[in-house]
């Protein structure tokens, strides 16, 4: 299913041009600014329609304003294939998602809203490194990018595979195992849920860009605009201040 989903979406990059290509002076003028996404990734970017929130939603929507554009919207649909398919067809301006395979054709790119990827989670003085690992009992989910990469690492581990998320967080919980080895940002929303007190999660393993993306027959200005909002964001400590209050840490991209 999940190869039949990228070729559709592989499909949609490579389509014909976009009936109405969003340029900067269009968007100021009609006064909304409309994002699309397919995969709900809480606190980054969740919900159903009329109620899309995340750290995403707040920071796009302080991107906007400084556009001159006062309003937002957010539509949620079914599959990535579907998201681009719908960007083609100009029913966003923009989307973002986390599961958009790379490289991308057909579109353009800002630069990274965030940084996704693998991290260890593990308790107050356990491991927090790739090193840290060595003679450790990591526990990951069978057949995800977190499995191979452990399991690929060139020094001595005990693997503890689970079937998803839920059962290896309680895997570790159980306090048989030393390290879980997850995706960042549901690490950080169990860190923002128990404090650091209990568990304690490293930086990036590996680093995926999370950008916002509109197609390649967008105005320029839409994409230039956004990077230099953003990097304007990320100097005066707005984007620091707004990482703080969803995950704890600054997610900007630094691998």
């Amino acid at each position: 299913m999940r190869s039949l989903a990228c070729a559709a979406l592989l499909a949609a990059l490579t389509a014909g041009p976009c009936t109405q290509a969003a340029d900067l002076g269009s968007l100021q003028s009609s006064g909304t600014f409309r994002f699309g996404f397919a995969t709900p990734k809480e606190p980054l970017l969740s919900g159903e329609p009329g109620d899309v929130r995340g750290f995403v939603t707040d920071l796009l929507g302080l991107i906007a304003l400084q556009l001159k554009v006062n309003r937002t919207s957010w539509t949620r649909v079914a599959t990535p294939a579907a998201l681009v398919q719908g960007l083609q067809a100009g029913k966003f301006d923009a989307v973002v998602d986390t599961q958009l395979p790379r490289p991308l054709g057909g579109v353009n790119l800002s630069r990274p809203l965030a940084c996704d990827g693998g991290v260890i989670l593990s308790r107050p003085g356990g491991p927090l490194h790739e090193e840290d690992l060595k003679g450790k009992r990591v526990a990951v989910v069978t057949g995800s990018a977190y499995y191979y990469y452990v399991r690929n690492l060139p020094f001595d581990k005990k693997i503890s595979v689970f079937a998803d998320d839920t059962q290896a967080l309680v895997g570790f919980l159980s306090g048989n195992i030393d390290a879980l080895v997850t995706d960042r940002y549901d690490a950080l929303r169990m860190l923002m849920k128990t404090g650091g007190n209990r568990i304690q999660v490293g930086p990036l393993l590996w680093s995926q860009d999370i950008d916002l993306v509109v197609t390649q027959n967008d105005n320029k200005e839409v994409i230039a605009g956004v990077d230099q909002a953003l990097k304007s964001l990320m100097t005066d400590g707005t984007y620091r201040k707004l990482s703080l209050k969803y995950f704890g840490q600054d997610v900007r991209c630094t691998l």
